[in-house]
């Protein structure tokens, strides 16, 4: 918000708004704290996974920080190369990718407390990422000839392979990607498409390449409609969308060496085509985008962050407004299926049908859906509820619709 321009009094605002389901941190884990703590691998080792162990986590990177520096320790917690490094750098991507997307809040503003809290977050969520990515990495070493394509060549590659597209079903459980995509769908069918996207670390290819990821990750969002239906957004994609938003920024670190960032990137999209499988490949209506009219056709950038900032949701409409503004300076690649100009729709879409969401006449979630969400989640029910509202989850599913108007 603030980089957005937002007012103290939206900020105070949307932290008012947003205190009430939020809990006070949890003691921490006995274990954690015997044999040294977390400095004894064996301790470290095995609280990975364990949400009461995240006050212990984050108190032992906070001290980690501080003895070594932010910088030392992402270095050496996520990109060392070793067991653990690479661990924990699967877990970064877990969560709709929650912990990466706090890691470069703080990495771009600065914030080693908030490194710290990306780290223990990760550190504390299961690691379904690993299962495809090392195996990938291996892949590519294994098989140094294979031609790299770009983000959306995978995306297509994915849809057309029918087991993958195919692999989501609408009776899994909530966290389909995890409970169900991948319990049917192997590495071993993943990894052929996702090592077709490869970064050099080389500063020119790294460029062209970060490119194709913001520019893909956004068009992904934008362009995944329903025939027949109103313009929503997906849940689960927009927060591809919304990570790419600290990638400029992570991108300028001095301190990350090419090799790095080049993983990074990799990993990057590679997690995002993932999550679009597990979406179940929905097709991408490039004319939905370019043929859009806005709500509002006269407002420009300033007054839909402005909207934004004044949106009471999560803090959804605000990083998708700011990723969306960060490809302004960024260079279309040739052959994209729709136009530079076209993303600035993407940002009138993504704020007019969150907005028309929750007007009378708009989004409709059964009420006895959202008593059954209310029950299951409890403190933190309506904030789920909300998002039922304004989103779609798994747009690729016909069900994943019932609840936006007919056009």
């Amino acid at each position: 918000m603030w980089a957005l321009g937002a007012t103290p009094s939206e900020i105070q605002d949307m932290w008012d708004y947003n205190t009430p389901y939020q809990d006070d941190m949890n003691p921490g884990y006995p274990e954690a704290s015997s044999k040294h703590g977390l400095y004894n691998p064996e301790v470290f080792q095995m609280c990975l996974g364990i949400d009461d162990c995240y006050p212990d986590f984050l108190k032992f990177f906070e001290e980690e920080i501080s003895s070594k520096g932010m910088q030392e320790v992402v270095k050496e917690y996520l990109f060392k190369g070793d067991e653990r490094a690479n661990d924990i750098l699967g877990r970064m991507f877990a969560d709709l990718v929650h912990p990466i997307i706090h890691l470069g809040c703080g990495i771009e503003f600065k914030q080693p407390s908030l490194v710290a809290e990306a780290l223990a977050g990760a550190c504390v969520h299961e690691n379904w990422p690993k299962s495809f990515l090392l195996p990938t990495e291996d892949y590519v070493r294994a098989n140094p000839g294979i031609p790299s394509k770009s983000m959306l060549q995978v995306l297509d590659s994915l849809q057309a392979d029918s087991d993958i597209s195919k692999g989501t079903r609408e009776d899994d459980p909530f966290n389909k990607i995890p409970d169900g995509f991948l319990k049917r769908v192997t590495p071993a069918q993943l990894v052929p498409y996702l090592s077709q996207f490869q970064v050099k670390p080389e500063a020119e290819d790294l460029k062209l390449k970060l490119s194709d990821m913001m520019h893909t990750s956004a068009y992904m969002l934008g362009a995944a409609q329903r025939p027949g239906k109103r313009e929503a957004m997906d849940f689960v994609t927009l927060h591809a969308a919304t990570l790419a938003a600290f990638f400029p920024a992570l991108m300028a670190q001095d301190w990350l060496s090419n090799e790095d960032k080049a993983r990074l990137l990799e990993a990057t999209v590679r997690v995002d085509a993932v999550m679009y499988a597990g979406t179940a490949c929905p097709p991408l209506y490039a004319d939905r985008v370019i043929n859009y009219i806005p709500q509002h056709p006269t407002h420009e950038w300033s007054e839909l962050f402005h909207r934004a900032n004044v949106y009471r949701d999560e803090g959804h409409a605000v990083k998708l407004l700011r990723a969306l503004y960060a490809l302004e300076p960024l260079e279309l690649g040739p052959d994209f299926p729709i136009a530079k100009s076209d993303f600035f729709n993407i940002a009138h879409m993504g704020i007019d049908s969150i907005e028309r969401a929750m007007e009378e006449g708009g989004n409709h979630v059964p009420k006895e859906v959202a008593a059954g969400v209310l029950q299951r989640v409890g403190r933190g029910g309506e904030m789920v509820v909300g998002n039922m509202t304004r989103w779609v989850f798994y747009g690729g599913l016909p069900n994943a619709w019932r609840h936006v108007p007919a056009i």
